[in-house]
C-alpha cells in the first residue's frame, strides 16, 4: 500500500531518564527542530485515514555519504571531520553525555521495510540500536582509528540534552529488524570512506 514514510527524530522526546526511551513515552521537545518534527507527526496521524503513513524517529545516524563539511550534521561526522582535518576534536559538553549511534546501512534497511510491509502502517518506530554510547567511548574509538588525534572539552551548547538511547523492542517485534552494526565496525567503515574521499 502507498504511504508516506516520515523522517522524524529522537529530538521529539526532550529530556528523558537514563533509560531506553520508547515510542509511547512522553514527548516534550526542547528545540524548535524537535517541536517541528512532533508537529509533523501529529499532522500525519490526524490524516491517517486518507494519507497512510509510518513515522521513523531517527536517533544519531552516521556513516558514509554524510557531508563532513556540515558542522550541524551530527556528532560522529563533526568529530571525524575535525580529527581528519586538524587532529584536534573540539567537544562541546561533558564526556559523560551519551547517545544512540546508528549506522546508515541499518537505517536504510528499516526504511525499505517500513515502506513496504502492512504491519508498519500507522506506527511510530525508534530507529536506534538500543545501545548507550558515551561521548568518551566515541572519542576513544575515533582516536584509535585516527592516530595522533586528540580532543579538548569546551563549554556545552545551550539546550543540549545529557543523553538519550532508544527502546527498539517494537522495531524488532513488528519488523523483525535490529540496527545491530556495532560502533567499532560502523565507525571503521566511516573512517575508511572519509579517508578515501579526501584522497580521491
Amino acid at each position: 500500500m502507498d504511504r508516506i514514510v516520515f523522517a522524524s527524530s529522537m529530538s521529539v522526546y526532550g529530556d528523558v531518564p537514563d533509560l531506553p526511551v520508547g515510542e509511547s513515552d512522553r514527548t516534550e521537545p526542547l528545540s524548535c527542530y524537535g517541536i517541528a518534527k512532533l508537529a509533523s507527526e501529529r499532522y500525519l496521524r490526524l490524516h491517517m485515514g486518507t494519507v497512510p503513513s509510518v513515522i521513523l524517529r531517527m536517533f544519531n545516524v552516521y556513516g558514509p555519504g554524510q557531508d563532513l563539511s556540515n558542522n550541524c550534521q551530527g556528532m560522529v561526522s563533526i568529530y571525524l571531520a575535525q580529527a581528519l582535518e586538524t587532529g584536534k576534536i573540539e567537544v562541546r559538553g561533558a564526556l559523560e553525555r551519551f547517545r544512540d549511534l546508528v549506522y546508515i546501512d541499518d537505517v536504510v534497511e528499516v526504511w525499505m521495510c517500513a515502506g513496504s510491509v502492512d504491519v508498519a502502517l500507522g506506527k511510530i518506530y525508534n530507529v536506534a540500536t538500543g545501545v548507550r554510547t558515551t561521548v568518551a567511548d566515541l572519542l576513544e574509538q575515533l582516536c584509535v582509528l585516527i592516530p595522533g588525534s586528540s580532543h579538548q572539552v569546551l563549554p556545552g551548547t545551550p539546550g543540549d540534552q545529557l543523553g538519550i538511547y532508544g527502546d527498539v523492542s517494537l522495531l524488532s517485534r513488528d519488523l523483525g529488524l535490529s540496527c545491530s552494526t556495532s560502533l567499532e565496525v560502523g565507525l571503521g567503515r566511516f573512517v575508511e570512506w572519509a579517508k578515501s574521499t579526501a584522497t580521491s
